[in-house]
Formats: structure tokens, C-alpha cells, sequence
């Protein structure tokens, strides 16, 4: 697969938080999030951090088609089951023969640990073609219109609402040269200089990830220096500009951090991708990377935040000059 490393990089980067929530969180799917097929899966796969109880209500995976009016179809798959020998893993075989598109697989997963209910929604991929016409929509990785089709609320930790905080990146409707400026908007936080101490939700700051996967098990001494890598950037501005950036694709994210340089939990984060035009040969600042990459790292991304329950804005999109 095109996106396959980048995927994994991209869930790599927040794989440590996992094991830090409480309970049963989504591990790994097999489809995984975004991930684009060359041909349909047998059936699908959950594993959760937690064991689940056995219950047709509340713990099940269901694949449904995606329509051309944007419309959920039937679902696709059999009855969901529990592993008899590790109830952390569940999984459900696909009826019938899926044609190339999006599908959305929903999920839920009741814990038999401490009782806690968890559900969500991901979209996959069957054919090239159908991830790129989900790129020209912006449609989202978390499927969250869809899953609202199917009475439920998205990720069930993971959506904005009107009191989390939430971030957005926007950027200009057209890109001439190297230097690109991407605006940055907070709502239900202040954002201001980090004061080294403290998780007060009411007060933050950005860390800007350029074409790498966002770091949010990051932290710095406490002394407030800034981070060494310098695709990532520590600002608490509204603006930010990338200079000298080489031609083709890029893929920013921007995350929330605390005053203690620790990201805010849940993860509050957001991404777009966008392309600088020009031959391969010019420019001087960060590398561009190929289209299926920009995409695989945006789905990547896209994909940590879901497994670790964040407050995730990520849109597949990808500007173009």
C-alpha cells in the first residue's frame, strides 16, 4: 500500500497515550482507518485495550456502503464475534462481494472491565479512486456525518462540541511560491505564552507539525525552551509562516498544549495539506512529499487521533496552487 508506512508512522507517534486511558479503547482495525485497498477485505477486525462483553447491543462492528447522494447503504457484514480466546479482539465477516467506494465501518465496545461503553465511526477505502474523490470532498476520516445517520454521536469521546476546545487550520485560497501563511483560530481556550506549569483547559498554545506526524507525547524540561526538531514549532500566534518551502505536497497539523508543555487530553488536533508549485528542483525549506504520501500522512494522523479519543478536526484535503 501507498500509505501503509505513513499510516503506521502517523499511529506510532501516538500510540503511548493509548495505554495511559482509561477504558476499552480501539487498539488497531484491520481495515484500518484510511486505509485504501486493492481489493475487499473478508471481514473486519477490532482489537481494544480492554476485554469487551459479549452483547449484540453494545459490542459490534458493522460495515455500511457509502452511496453516491453521501447516504449510508445496508450494511454489508454478518454478526459480530467476540474472540473466545482473547476477548480483547472482535471481529465480523462480510456478506457478498464489496464493490470499489468508501465504506464506513461502525463500532462499539462495552467493557467488561468497568462496564463503560465506547462507539465510533472510520472510513475505508476499495480502489485508489475512491480515496481520491474522498480527498475533493474533504470528507472526514472519523465519517462523523455518516455515523450521525446511524443515530449516533461520532467517536464517542472524540467529536468537538460547543464547550471542548477545539482548533482550526485554514489556508489561502491560492498558493504562488514558497512561502506559505496558514491561519490558526482556538475557540473554547485563551491562547497565550506557557507559563511551564500547570493543565488549566482554559488556557493553551500551539505546537505546528510540518509533513511529520505530530509528537503528542511531547514535553519539554518545564524551562520553556523551544522544541529542537524543526518541523515542530511552538507558537501562540493567529498566523504562521513557512518559508522557502520545497515544491510539492506538505501536510501541517496543529496541536493543543497545556501551560506544561504536555498536549491537552483528550488530544485537540487538526491538519491540512496543501501543494507548492514549482519543479522538484527549486526552493529551499522543508521537502515536499508525494501525493500518496501527503495523503497517507494526513490519514495517519487522522488515524492516531481517532484511536486515542482526541477532539479531532482533520478533513482529507489537500490544497492545491
Amino acid at each position: 500500500m501507498r500509505i501503509a508506512l505513513t499510516l503506521a508512522a502517523g499511529l506510532l507517534a501516538l500510540a503511548a497515550i493509548t495505554a495511559a486511558l482509561g477504558h476499552s479503547e480501539p487498539v488497531r482495525f484491520d481495515p484500518a482507518p484510511g486505509q485504501v485497498l486493492d481489493a475487499a477485505p473478508q471481514r473486519i477486525d477490532g482489537w481494544f485495550s480492554q476485554e469487551m462483553r459479549r452483547s449484540s447491543d453494545e459490542t459490534a462492528l458493522e460495515v455500511h456502503p457509502v452511496m453516491a447522494d453521501g447516504m449510508l447503504g445496508d450494511p454489508v457484514s454478518g454478526d459480530t464475534v467476540v474472540d473466545d480466546a482473547d476477548r480483547h479482539h472482535m471481529s465480523a465477516e462480510l456478506t457478498g462481494e464489496l464493490m470499489p467506494g468508501q465504506y464506513v465501518i461502525a463500532w462499539s465496545a462495552l467493557s467488561d472491565e468497568d462496564e463503560h461503553a465506547d462507539s465510533g465511526c472510520y472510513r475505508f477505502f476499495i480502489g485508489q479512486e475512491a480515496a481520491d474523490a474522498a480527498v475533493q470532498s474533504g470528507a472526514r476520516l472519523d465519517a462523523a456525518e455518516e455515523c450521525a445517520m446511524l443515530g449516533g454521536d461520532g467517536m464517542d469521546d472524540g467529536m468537538p462540541s460547543a464547550s471542548g476546545p477545539s482548533v482550526t487550520v485554514s489556508l489561502p485560497d491560492t498558493i504562488t511560491g514558497p512561502d506559505v501563511t496558514l491561519g490558526l483560530k482556538a475557540e473554547g481556550v485563551e491562547i497565550r505564552l506557557p507559563t511551564n506549569e500547570g493543565q488549566d483547559p482554559a488556557f493553551g498554545h500551539y505546537h505546528l507539525y510540518l509533513d511529520i506526524p505530530p509528537n503528542v507525547t511531547h514535553k519539554h524540561n518545564g524551562d520553556g525552551g523551544e522544541p529542537t526538531n524543526p518541523n515542530d514549532i511552538m507558537t501562540t500566534a493567529d498566523s504562521h509562516t513557512f518559508k522557502g518551502l520545497k515544491p510539492g505536497n506538505h501536510v501541517v497539523t496543529a496541536v493543543l498544549f497545556y501551560d506544561d508543555h504536555t498536549p491537552f487530553s483528550p488530544a485537540v488536533v487538526s491538519g491540512t495539506s496543501f501543494t507548492v508549485p514549482g519543479s522538484a528542483n527549486g526552493g529551499g525549506g522543508g521537502d515536499g512529499i508525494g501525493t500518496g504520501a501527503a495523503i497517507g500522512l494526513a490519514i495517519g494522523i487522522g488515524a492516531a487521533g481517532l484511536i486515542v479519543g482526541g477532539i479531532l478536526g482533520f478533513a482529507l484535503r489537500r490544497r492545491a496552487p
